[in-house]
């Protein structure tokens, strides 16, 4: 199993998944084409053969089209039948209660383990 690592865009998140289980999705997620931004995620998430994920997804933003695609992820990640134990790090902005709600819908929908992680806004 090969790492993947996608650069951070505008418009797209930073992706670290290394053959260790610790996977990292940071950043704004509204690509212009998420099924073909997701596509090597999704097929990373299809062939991993980890016995344990640990996955850290911090998203900023994430528009409706690149949530389809992240609940598809954490769909994939139930049915690999290598993947033993799975726990996702959900990160969100203090306040931002959309976020954690989605992350409670993803929780629900999925019964993945989720712990959730709200950290304070940076301000420049």
């Amino acid at each position: 199993m090969k790492a993947l690592f996608i650069e951070e865009s505008k418009a797209t998140p930073k992706v670290n998944f290394n053959p260790n289980g610790e996977l990292f999705i940071h950043g704004r997620s509204l690509p212009e084409d998420p099924f073909g931004f997701f596509t090597p995620i999704l097929n990373w998430i299809k062939e991993c053969t980890c016995e344990s994920i640990r996955l850290n997804l911090k998203l900023e933003y994430l528009n409706t089209s690149s949530s389809k695609q992240v609940y598809t992820l954490l769909c994939l990640l139930n049915e690999n039948i290598n993947i033993k134990s799975k726990l996702v790090i959900w990160h969100y902005e203090e306040g931002d209660d959309e976020s954690f709600e989605t992350g409670k819908e993803f929780e629900s929908l999925t019964k993945i383990d989720f712990i959730f992680f709200e950290y304070a806004e940076i301000l420049y």
